[in-house]
């Protein structure tokens, strides 16, 4: 009986698959069968040859669609590789859903209804079964589609009324994370949340139920957000550029970029910079770095799914340095060559700039960016202060954001901070693969995202507000771990950058929290700016202590640099305000003068806001020489 409902299923995927196939053999195993991630994204891969954008984003909306296009295989997968398990004895299965969010598969494996219901805090679920001999046993994924927001429940019960226990073990392939609990009245339908089951059939009373996280309902759509279809593929060839300042940040850079799967190889060729042009200077002897390779997988992206990551640490280089590089090009040679500079250390002067969010409009955004660096050649990094895209999570907007910045990423190192919008729908998964930063950041709050550090008698800290504004914990982490490390500096300058603002362009979206915890810690250290974004409208307060006006107070920041603004409110603090405006600003920092010059400019270069600060120069040149 068994077999033949395999049979069956396996014959009816082949009947209603519209791809062309080569007839059908026997389904495979259970345990050979590809997870439904990597189902859907060959699926993914595979139409998007076939289906314009538009067309996909229509077909994953609904299950029957999805369906329709799949091939008799991929039915298959979907249809026994998502919850897959081992029984010692012969078995009952029950699969309870609600009638509106059926499981396709159900008819597929040969499941019955038997007309008995289960009441579910959210819904009443309708029972099918089926029964199993002993052996593997592969139940389908949840949905297709999002018209579910509840998981399918299964029970367990032994074919032999006098057996009370039942021999189980997962499968690999399916969620590892769900456990087993005996069935009674109030028993939860979820393992990581209360969801009591009440009015159930006498018959499954102490039988077994499968408990499945929440998040498990959800992980087998074609596409878990909009469908698309990027226009920036990976290949063979180096791309997606970006240069991060080292652990020791004038003496070490950090390079990473981006290939298809074909191109494995992550070394960099170093050499001292000719001084025109970008190729190494005559005689000068090049050193060859190797690095590690890490895989991005982004389903959504149906043409491009998997790409790599590499990522390649130099040390041992000189301050205010010129350096060109090239890249393994994946066929046995090197990329052009490129050219960028190290950050000076010391008394040395230092320039840099500071972009607030990008986020939308990515093309007028990207002629402004090299604007600022064609202005400002001799800049070190540029700090960009959070929402450097739209959504986060959508390797798209990654992908038209680093087409962009191309020219720019290649030669100027870059200092990132994460924004609420990096967050959206994952966490700031994407943001973490496509940047490196310095280690080092507090322990109890996620790594990368939270970082300090020092050249040239400016000790620079960058927080994560999102997470600060979402948790107590994570904040007064931030505050503990920034005190600290103010406390250790003898850097005469001391800057902070985080997303969200402390005064905001606009009263309603202030972070009274970032004011409590981390103002404290800005006036107790002297901190000179805090630089941010978030609010899409153009603010500088007067230098601030205690949220009144104080000669050495801070200074607090608000800037856009993309097309997306907001409306402002005028505000007491404002020593400067407007919108409508997308602006870059240059800092440039003279440690023996004790001087700090900011300028805000727009595209044309024309200086909308400027001013500077004068502190007394320190008598002990040392006393700037610190370097992290």
């Amino acid at each position: 009986m068994r077999g033949e409902r395999r049979l069956y299923a396996w014959a009816l995927g082949c009947s209603v698959a519209l791809a062309a196939t080569n007839g059908c053999s026997d389904p495979p195993s259970v345990e050979a069968l590809p997870t439904p991630r990597e189902t859907l994204a060959a699926a993914g891969k595979r139409l998007s040859t076939l289906k314009s954008a538009e067309e996909l984003t229509a077909i994953a909306s609904k299950t029957e669609r999805v369906l329709a296009v799949l091939n008799a295989s991929e039915r298959d997968a979907l249809a026994r590789g998502g919850l897959r398990f081992w029984v010692d004895q012969p078995v009952f299965v029950e699969v309870a859903a609600p009638r509106d969010a059926l499981p396709f598969w159900l008819e597929d494996l040969g499941f019955k209804p038997t007309g008995q219901t289960v009441h579910h805090p959210e819904a009443t679920f309708e029972i099918y079964r089926r029964r199993y001999s002993a052996g593997p046993i592969g139940l389908g994924v949840n949905s297709l589609d999002r018209a579910s927001k509840l998981h399918y429940i299964v029970f367990l019960r032994s074919y032999d009324p006098s057996r009370d226990t039942i021999g189980i073990r997962p499968i690999a392939g399916g969620p590892a994370d769900w456990r087993m609990a005996r069935v009674r009245e109030g028993v939860s339908a979820l393992s990581d949340a209360s969801k009591p089951l009440t009015d159930l059939p006498r018959d499954l009373i102490g039988a077994w139920v499968v408990q499945m996280p929440r998040d498990t309902r959800d992980e087998a759509y074609l596409a878990r957000g909009r469908v698309w279809k990027t226009h920036v593929r990976s290949s063979r060839r180096p791309d997606q550029v970006a240069v991060a300042l080292g652990s020791n940040p004038s003496r070490g850079l950090t390079f990473t970029w981006r290939t298809d799967p074909t191109s494995r190889s992550s070394r960099v060729k170093l050499a001292l910079a000719s001084e025109q042009g970008e190729g190494p200077a005559r005689d000068a002897a090049a050193r060859v770095v190797e690095g590690r390779v890490e895989p991005l997988e982004t389903p959504d992206v149906l043409n491009d799914p998997s790409t790599l990551r590499h990522v390649v640490e130099v040390g041992r280089l000189e301050p205010a340095t010129r350096y060109a590089y090239a890249f393994d090009d994946g066929r046995g040679g090197w990329t052009p060559w490129r050219c960028v500079r190290t950050p000076p250390e010391g008394s040395r002067r230092l320039k840099f700039l500071y972009l607030g969010d990008a986020q939308c409009g990515l093309e007028g955004w990207g002629k402004l960016l090299a604007s600022a660096w064609a202005r400002n050649p001799d800049a070190s990094y540029a700090i960009l202060a959070g929402d450097l895209v739209d959504r986060g999570n959508e390797r798209t907007n990654w992908d038209h954001f680093f087409l962009r910045a191309e020219a720019v990423f290649e030669r100027l190192p870059l200092v990132p901070v994460v924004g609420n919008h990096e967050y959206l729908d994952q966490g700031p998964r994407l943001f973490r693969a496509f940047f490196e930063t310095p280690a080092g950041g507090p322990a109890n709050v996620p790594p990368e995202l939270v970082y300090a550090f020092e050249c040239a008698g400016v000790f620079t800290a960058v927080l994560d507000s999102t997470i600060a504004v979402a948790d107590d914990r994570a904040a007064r982490a931030q505050a503990d771990w920034l005190d600290a490390r103010l406390e250790a500096t003898r850097a005469p300058w001391k800057i902070v950058a985080f997303h969200h603002p402390v005064y905001a362009s606009h009263p309603w979206r202030e972070q009274p929290k970032l004011k409590e915890i981390w103002g404290p810690i800005f006036d107790k250290h002297g901190v000179a700016l805090v630089l941010t974004g978030h609010d899409h409208a153009y603010l500088r307060t007067h230098p601030l202590r205690d949220g009144r006006p104080s000669d050495d107070g801070t200074t607090y920041i608000v800037a856009v640099s993309g097309d997306k603004y907001c409306e402002q409110r005028s505000r007491p603090e404002a020593a400067a305000a407007f919108t409508n405006v997308s602006t870059y600003q240059t800092i440039e920092v003279e440690p023996d003068a004790g001087r700090l010059v900011y300028r805000a400019c727009d595209a044309d270069g024309v200086a909308r806001d400027r001013f500077s600060i004068q502190k007394p120069v320190p008598r002990d040149p040392a006393a700037i020489a610190k370097v992290q």
